[in-house]
């Protein structure tokens, strides 16, 4: 096929001036001053978030169910692949309930609860010059970084100069740390109940209880469960009927298994060929501890000493029965089959220490119990807190933890009345997903809690419990970042760990830059980055890091909380430090060839190909070029905002103006976008989810709504190209189309406002029939929007404007006149047309100002 260049036309929403003669014509179609008859009517009508129930109410009779699993321990939610165990989180924990009904087991794990230890080697990194020194060396002419099953690298290290394929971070050896290490088990043994069907779970939306019920013969059980959102206590309320033998609750830890990966099970010799060499660093852990004290009783676990803690970090997981009566505690390390063995078979097969504390119920008896979990980052002394902790919590009892929970979902349900959207026309009830609110806290990524690594946090989708060896050492997917939607459905407060990790690295990858590259600002990009001090970057992948726009995408959660919640304190304390490092090293990076455009190389595309010899597919990828235009862009743009770095703001946008135009695939239908120039777009089973070719409208904002018809209508044939992938559903969405398979209005938050041009489009995505409504939705330029909608089109609009900003409103009832006016006012606000479309409103507007829009 034909391969050729698209110059790339504006994508810019510009404005001028009024159009006299629709303006006019508006003017006389007016009605009278006053609002009219139509408009009228539709106040007459409570809009939907007057008439139905608040959240926190709706969210008391909503309830996740799930069957007890009796083998599968991993998460039915928020994890990577699919599992059977119910999913009970915290903010900082990550837990799940399973086995058969006579171990009731909960698994936990805890997102600071890390082996940090770092393979000396991901603190080295050849630098730019010796990357490319490789590239070119003779001795690796022919050379291809492709994988043979599909388009991904075959490997992560570089093309050495004498010759030959260098990944130190896995040669000889990739060591299963850093890595998120489990924290234990809790089990509730009755032996009564052995062979009893397996019983329901329900887990409460508006408290996060979790309650089941167990049966055999004349032995009854109802067990109820609490994890405290900020305190994580476990507390445990049970009714025991009809059972005369001893019951117990046991703490237990497996000892650690990650070593056998290398060396054999006791940890007295070396397996891996290579691996002895590394011995100052890969021993196995030390095995875990039990104790008692009194009414106390607990599993301890030390990690090895590393830079982040010298002295190792260890934790204490500890338990307090408060039912009155006898309960004997025992103690036990280094024996076998005390924990509920999950599928891993090395971790059921390990030795372990267990806690446990044995009651014979007397006829009909309740059981309560609190468990807590202590770590280095609370306080040196573990033990001397748990009691603390659990001493306090004894003196609140169960109800004490249900009632945290109680205050902490209601404020958390009441801030998600912002974003809240609505079905139908009538009815009291909620018509929103509570249960798909209940897990809004936090990104996926972050495995179901709330991350913050500059506090030594960290987890992902991919943090499973009951594994010592995690895929990605734990942490999350740098570019798999597509999270503006929930800016617009007003959940940033779910993305937060973005930042709060770059932040934690960034004088760290200012470093990387200067010494890697030779180049200013900060270089942090795709790879896995522990929850370390910070001192050092550390390395995982270099081939990845090549990945060039991942650093944009990492940076891009901060700025739409910028640019969709408009607050111009955080621009200037939070969003701008980060932009303006990336921006200063994008400028760096990119050269001007002779052709008078800017080029991108070496860089790769996400997830592909891997290094070639001479680059050949390592130059102007698709998702480098438009990432790099809109971090310059943007961080020019905020310069602007903010009144700073004016000659550095002129050069980003000179920069962003002369990128190489993207390359182009021809086809019998017309061109599309490929990725790399002279490479066919196709997407294979085995690549990864995520297609650069459509980084442009998915991730840089440039094909939107508003771009011209020949840009939106190749990358539609891009998609269609592509359409296996994971992000070709999204992308045609954000161009006005519906893909199929996609969710009901709502759960595509861009279905019902898409804003990426600047310009506000209202239910651009919707079927026509549909009646659905918002509030309090996000729109770039930092503008809240409240939109209803019914068969025959919109019925309420109103916007708030959070800075002083222009607003371009896409007339909600196209080529029919409107009327702005301030809420609870009669005067018109003035508005103009621009002149592309005539159809955009576009207004003035000062910060708290709130107007509506009426169809006359």
């Amino acid at each position: 096929m034909k391969r050729r260049t698209f110059i790339k036309a504006s994508v810019a929403a510009g404005v001028g001036a009024a159009v006299p003669d629709l303006l006019s014509a508006l003017a006389a179609r007016a009605a009278p001053s006053g609002v009219s008859s139509r408009a009228n009517a539709a106040k007459s009508q409570p809009l939907p978030w007057q008439r139905e129930v608040p959240l926190r109410e709706a969210a008391q009779s909503v309830v996740l169910e799930r069957t007890l699993s009796p083998t599968n321990p991993l998460p039915d939610s928020g994890g990577f692949g699919v599992g059977a165990a119910m999913t009970v989180n915290s903010l900082k924990m990550r837990t799940t309930i399973w086995g058969p009904p006579q171990r009731i087991t909960i698994s936990l794990n805890k997102n600071n609860v890390w082996d940090r230890r770092l393979n000396t080697r991901s603190l080295q990194a050849p630098t730019l010059q010796e990357i490319i020194d490789g590239a070119f060396s003779p001795a690796n002419k022919g050379f291809e970084g492709r994988a043979t099953d599909s388009q991904r690298p075959r490997g992560y290290g570089y093309l050495l100069k004498e010759g030959g394929f260098y990944d130190g971070y896995r040669q000889p050896f990739e060591y299963p740390m850093p890595c998120m290490k489990p924290v234990g088990q809790i089990i509730l043994g009755i032996d009564p109940l052995a062979g009893a069907e397996a019983p329901k779970l329900t887990q409460s939306c508006a408290n996060g209880v979790v309650k089941l019920q167990a049966s055999r013969d004349n032995v009854k059980v109802s067990v109820d469960y609490v994890l405290g959102m900020t305190s994580n206590i476990y507390a445990i309320r049970g009714r025991l009927a009809g059972i005369h033998t001893p019951a117990w609750l046991r703490l237990y830890r497996h000892r650690d298994t990650a070593h056998m990966r290398y060396m054999n099970a006791d940890g007295t010799a070396y397996t891996r060929p290579g691996t002895e060499a590394d011995k100052a660093f890969n021993s196995p852990m030390e095995p875990p501890t039990s104790g008692k004290d009194g009414r106390f009783f607990w599993i301890r676990q030390k990690m090895p000493a590393e830079k982040t803690f010298p002295l190792g970090f260890e934790y204490v997981l500890m338990g307090l029965v408060t039912t009155p009566g006898t309960v004997n505690l025992d103690t036990v390390e280094g024996k076998t089959n005390l924990g509920t063995p999950p599928p891993d078979r090395d971790i059921a097969a390990a030795p372990g220490a267990a806690a446990t504390a044995t009651f014979t119920p007397e006829a009909e008896q309740n059981l309560e119990a609190l468990i807590t979990i202590v770590t280095t980052m609370d306080g040196p002394d573990v033990l001397a807190l748990a009691k603390q902790r659990l001493t306090e919590a004894e003196a609140a009892s169960f109800e004490g933890v249900v009632k945290e929970n109680a205050d902490w979902w209601n404020r958390f349900y009441d801030r998600r009345e912002n974003g809240r959207v609505f079905h139908g026309l009538s009815g009291a009830q909620c018509s929103d997903d509570i249960r798909a609110l209940y897990r809004s806290y936090t990104d996926s990524h972050g495995g179901g809690t709330k991350t913050d690594m500059r506090d030594y946090e960290c987890s992902a989708s991919y943090g499973l419990p009951e594994r010592d060896v995690q895929p990605w050492t734990s942490a999350p997917c740098y570019n798999e970042i597509f999270t503006t939607p929930r800016f617009v459905r007003n959940w940033a407060d779910s993305e937060d760990m973005w930042k709060q990790l770059v932040w934690h690295w960034m004088a760290a990858a200012k470093d990387n830059a200067r010494d890697m590259f030779g180049m200013p600002g900060m270089f942090i990009t795709h790879g896995y980055l522990p929850p370390v001090k910070p001192d050092k970057y550390v390395h995982t992948t270099i081939t990845l890091e090549l990945c060039l726009e991942t650093m944009a995408q990492l940076i891009k959660p901060a700025w739409d909380e910028w640019d969709y919640g408009g607050d111009v304190k955080y621009l200037r304390k939070e969003c701008y430090p980060l932009m303006r490092e990336m921006a200063l090293f994008y400028a760096a990076y990119a050269r001007k060839g002779d052709d008078g455009y800017y080029h991108i190389i070496p860089s790769m595309e996400p997830e592909r190909w891997g290094f070639y010899y001479q680059f050949a597919r390592n130059k102007d990828v698709i998702s480098s070029l438009c990432m790099f235009r809109w971090g310059l862009n943007r961080a020019a743009e905020a310069a602007e905002v903010l009144g700073v770095d004016a000659d550095l703001r002129q050069q980003w946008r000179q920069i962003a103006a002369q990128i190489v135009p993207y390359a182009t695939w021809d086809t019998a239908n017309g061109p599309e976008y490929c990725a790399i120039r002279g490479v066919e777009p196709k997407h294979l089973p085995g690549d990864h989810f995520g297609e650069a070719a459509m980084y442009p409208a998915i991730l840089a904002d440039e094909i939107n709504l508003d771009s011209p018809q020949a840009q939106k209508d190749m990358m539609v044939r891009t998609v269609h190209a592509l359409q296996s992938s994971g992000t070709s559903g999204s992308t045609l969405l954000l161009l006005g189309q519906t893909a199929v398979g996609r969710r009901r209005p709502g759960d595509d938050s861009e279905a019902l406002l898409n804003s990426r041009s600047g310009r506000i489009h209202l239910f651009p995505v919707v079927p026509q029939a549909d009646e659905v409504a918002f509030r309090n939705f996000q729109a770039r330029g930092g503008f809240l929007v409240c939109a209803c909608k019914k068969a025959d089109g919109a019925y309420y609009v109103e916007i708030q404007a959070r800075r002083d900003n222009r607003c371009q409103l896409m007339n909600p009832w196209s080529g029919q006149p409107v009327e702005i006016h301030d809420v609870g006012q009669r005067q018109p606000v003035p508005f103009q047309l621009d002149t592309r479309s005539g159809e955009c409103l576009i207004f003035a507007m000062t910060a708290g100002q709130k107007v509506v829009v009426e169809r006359r």
